[in-house]
């Protein structure tokens, strides 16, 4: 299924949710919708099932046979596991045969044949995770909307479950549409990402493209940790190099800080977190925040200057001292 959607406005009183949002996704495509809480993301992907209704704008899905999986999974408490795959089906009124083969292979697929019997509050989140898209995936939905998917798994069970989320939706060839505010979730499971904010998409293109080369200062502040420099204070020759607000973006992992003395930048603060360190470089009486994933061993009061190994806006990577 193929899904358009065309200056899409969504107004609750005075607040302005959705802005002329517009979004191409072609068939068998996983896309997700990426931002901040209270951007509309939830609000897109209900007026997509049908449960919110546009101000203003067209949605063209081919069709309505789309399924909604919530964040908290919505699982019957009443029903078994079984039985909550089967809800749909049943509905349909499909024969009893052919619920009970295709309930099986699912159950199967998403190894949880052991788990047929047992109720919802026996099962671990991952387990009701599966059985949400089993379910979902029980009525052949030519649409798949997730609300969500990985926010109620911990660190290592969301990278597991990112990995198994989108093999399945390869094998099963549904169109899907996710909306999350996780960047690393987005970038593990989409073809393409779409970045919203207020209201609006702001980029649209591959993980890789909307990390490396993002289009504006706020877009790539969402993306991730990333230090905006000036052109003048990097001397920026090539063009390529900037932005058209006049700043270099550069990644973590773009960015080496090497000791000088006679380096134009003074570390006035630095901080190991994690997979990088953060630094706050003066120069000329103003104040830079600085991410490195090649931590040095620097201290305060140092002269410091940055070997730029690429930077966001160019199509090649560089290997510059600044």
């Amino acid at each position: 299924m193929n899904v358009a959607v065309d200056k899409l406005t969504k107004r609750f009183g005075e607040t302005h949710v959705l802005r002329d949002l517009s979004l191409s996704v072609s068939h068998g495509e996983f896309v997700s919708v990426l931002g901040p809480s209270g951007v509309g993301k939830t609000t897109l992907l209900k007026i997509l099932a049908s449960l919110e209704n546009p101000d203003s704008g067209s949605v063209q899905c081919g069709g309505r046979n789309a399924v909604l999986v919530f964040q908290d999974y919505v699982l019957f408490p009443f029903l078994t596991v079984h039985q909550n795959v089967a809800f749909g089906l049943e509905a349909r009124r499909m024969p009893q045969r052919d619920i009970a083969a295709r309930v099986g292979r699912l159950l199967s697929h998403f190894g949880l044949s052991d788990k047929a019997t047992e109720y919802p509050a026996r099962l671990s989140a991952g387990q009701k995770q599966r059985v949400a898209l089993a379910r979902a995936l029980a009525v052949e939905p030519q649409l798949l909307l997730l609300d969500e998917p990985l926010a109620n798994l911990d660190k290592n069970l969301k990278r597991d479950t990112a990995l198994y989320l989108r093999r399945v939706q390869r094998e099963f060839g549904i169109t899907t549409i996710c909306v999350t505010h996780d960047q690393e979730e987005a970038m593990a499971i989409s073809d393409r990402i779409a970045v919203m904010l207020d209201g609006e998409i702001k980029q649209l293109g591959t993980p890789a493209t909307v990390y490396y080369q993002p289009n504006s200062v706020a877009v790539a502040r969402f993306m991730g940790p990333v230090s905006v420099l000036p052109n003048s204070l990097l001397a920026c020759r090539n063009a390529s190099l900037a932005d058209q607000s006049g700043t270099c973006m550069l990644r973590p992992e773009q960015v080496v800080l090497r000791p000088s003395a006679s380096g134009s930048l003074l570390v006035t603060e630095v901080r190991l977190l994690g997979l990088y360190q953060f630094c706050i470089l003066e120069a000329h009486g103003v104040d830079y925040e600085v991410f490195t994933s090649h931590p040095a061993d620097l201290q305060r009061g140092q002269r410091v200057e940055i070997s730029r190994v690429a930077v966001a806006f160019e199509k090649e990577p560089v290997h510059e001292t600044i």
